[in-house]
């Protein structure tokens, strides 16, 4: 998986970056749920190329960031004129954090990384212990919008056309998902809640998705070989011709930011 992140870090904040008033909105909507104060300590595991990170950093909290690819933390490294004192970037594993001692963070953050680990219990057992009491434990999700879900879904037919592969799917594995996150914080004794932090409109056109799943940059693209990529794209575009006309096609409709907010 680090290999992977490694090799699209440099388009990494292309697929994934969300507006600037987003962003704001988000990191108000943070702080005011977690009350943070002056000496508020920060955790963020998977901080990649530090698209949450940032905005609190730059607003001087103290944040540490543990993510498995070096390269994904140097793109962060990069958007930064000098190593600010309150930033630490740590490379590991996120299923192992004993160079942290217990109670050490008021808040834990994840962004999309929890359904990238096999073990994904032992990374909220590792989080718990890390979390000072009654601290936060910050599950996000930036949930894809209906017309993006929809694109998945021509992508993920055209794959399985292919004889003897089939697009990858979470439910072949134990892999974690917000509704196995509540269940098992719950079955822990947390409290649990989720919000929604953001709401905003997305445009784009047909040619721009396919541009950007030319890139390989969900994970329904992952384990394709490079011997089928091709074909299947050069498919999605025919799909794509057939289904809306032309490339120029704008495509629009609702993205949200949710926090599933866990307290022990």
């Amino acid at each position: 998986m680090s290999l992977y992140y490694n090799e699209i870090a440099d388009i990494y904040d292309a697929t994934r970056a969300m507006p600037p008033e987003v962003d704001e909105q988000i990191t108000d909507f943070i702080l005011h749920l977690v009350a943070a104060k002056s000496d508020t300590k920060f955790l963020e595991l998977g901080i990649g190329t530090g698209l949450n990170a940032l905005p609190i950093v730059k607003k001087g909290y103290d944040y540490t960031g543990v993510d498995i690819s070096e390269e994904m933390m140097e793109q962060l490294r990069r958007k930064l004129p000098i190593m600010p004192p309150n930033l630490t970037l740590i490379q590991a594993d996120a299923t192992s954090l004993a160079m942290f001692e217990n109670n050490t963070f008021d808040v834990v953050l994840m962004r999309h990384m929890l359904h990238l680990v096999a073990d994904w219990r032992c990374t909220i057992s590792e989080t718990r212990r890390v979390l000072k009491p009654n601290g936060f434990y910050l599950y996000c999700e930036s949930k894809r919008t209906p017309h993006q879900q929809e694109f998945e879904q021509h992508w993920r037919s055209i794959i399985d056309q292919y004889e003897g592969f089939h697009s990858p799917s979470w439910e072949d594995a134990d892999r974690a998902g917000v509704d196995e996150v509540k269940n098992w914080s719950i079955d822990h004794g947390a409290t649990v809640e989720t919000v929604n932090a953001a709401r905003w409109n997305i445009e784009q056109s047909v040619g721009q998705l396919l541009d950007i799943y030319q890139t390989k940059p969900h994970g329904s693209c992952w384990q394709i070989p490079d011997a089928v990529f091709p074909m299947a794209m050069q498919d999605l575009r025919i799909l794509c011709q057939q289904k809306y006309g032309s490339e120029d096609f704008k495509l629009s409709s609702y993205a949200a930011f949710e926090i599933t907010y866990i307290r022990w």
